[in-house]
């Protein structure tokens, strides 16, 4: 079998921009693990290199840009099995191929599904399935498939966490860790208490939460501090540390050092891929409301939810630096028993093999 991923955001190689592009990268080094897989492949418009194709671990990649990316997809569609699609912003062709076409469910399509902005371009072409990563992105495509006018079924198959790039690390561990980031290094000894931020601190992932709870916590914390990627945000308080960009096999440190991570996405998420790498890092997490995360925090410990106010958000933090060890390593163990990587990939060959047998 040959399987193959179409992405059209964020970037893929060698920086992985957001859960999606982690989602993506995720899956095609296991499934270039499987015997019945011949090769993995990966087409992305976000991919930095000087190479227009080259292969890291098992996986090839190919570049796509303004003069290829058509032909590409369309010859690609003619080499592979199966043809894994995610985008929003591009509208997928109605392009005919040997390959079973299978769109994947994502953040920003559910988010505008009731404008009909990115749902209508996305599924724009003609796929043999949706693949929704949770019980709720398939309730926004069911309720809003209207707009697209067709009767694609859907299948929810939730994301895995890579284990090879996520676990919990201890402080002396990471103190002799030779590619831990000088930054974490320097953390872990100055504050007493760490908090995670992320994202980018921009208005769809919360970031003007920042400076109103930090002028709190400035009264019931001592000696603490928010990281993250805050570059963009110049203006934030001196207790908010900029992280820089973080490199997916980076997270683990920043995790593993924070004594929460602070989700404060508006977006209504399609899977918090977040929720599941911070608790598994035994870091719990304090949480809007949104898409699939109450539905996470029913299933594993240490994913508090808050409201949108500063007053519910402080006493989540609270509540999640107040939490036990014996409890974090609870809901790491709760992370394994529902989102293994083996049992996870086992789904997804299901459904390719029962739709190349169709």
């Amino acid at each position: 079998m040959k399987i193959s991923f179409f992405d059209d955001e964020p970037e893929i190689y060698p920086i992985q921009y957001g859960g999606k592009a982690r989602t993506i990268t995720n899956l095609a080094k296991e499934f270039i693990k499987l015997k019945e897989v011949e090769k993995v492949t990966i087409l992305s418009r976000s991919i930095i290199s000087s190479r227009k194709e080259f292969t890291i671990e098992g996986v090839d990649y190919i570049v796509l840009d303004d003069n290829n990316t058509i032909s590409k997809i369309a010859e690609e569609m003619n080499n592979t099995d199966i043809f894994n699609i995610h985008c929003c912003s591009f509208t997928f062709p109605d392009i005919k191929g040997r390959a079973k076409k299978f769109y994947f469910l994502h953040d920003v399509l559910i988010a505008t599904a009731e404008k009909g902005s990115h749902l209508d371009k996305s599924l724009g072409g003609n796929f043999d399935a949706i693949l929704a990563p949770s019980e709720f992105s398939k309730s926004v495509y069911e309720k809003n498939k209207k707009i697209i006018k067709r009767e694609t079924p859907c299948h929810v198959i939730p994301r895995n966490i890579n284990t090879d790039l996520f676990y919990y690390m201890e402080k002396e561990k990471i103190e002799n860790d030779e590619k831990a980031p000088e930054l974490v290094k320097k953390l872990i000894n100055k504050y007493n208490c760490i908090l995670f931020f992320p994202n980018r601190p921009i208005e769809e992932k919360g970031g003007k939460y920042l400076e109103q709870i930090s002028k709190i916590l400035d009264s019931k914390l001592e000696n603490y501090c928010i990281i993250g990627p805050f570059e963009e945000n110049k203006n934030f308080p001196k207790n908010c540390i900029n992280t820089g960009w973080i490199e997916s096999d980076k997270l683990k440190y920043y995790y593993s050092i924070s004594n929460a991570t602070l989700n404060f996405s508006c977006l209504p998420e399609s899977f918090s891929q977040v929720c599941i790498e911070s608790v598994y890092c035994k870091t719990p997490v304090v949480a809007f409301k949104s898409g699939n995360i109450p539905d996470l925090a029913k299933i594993i410990q240490n994913v508090i939810l808050v409201d949108k106010n500063s007053d519910s958000i402080i006493k989540g933090i609270m509540k999640a630096i107040s939490i036990e060890d014996n409890k974090l390593s609870i809901g790491k163990e709760q992370i394994e028993e529902n989102f293994a990587t083996n049992e996870i990939i086992s789904r997804y060959m299901k459904i390719y093999k029962e739709y190349m047998e169709k």
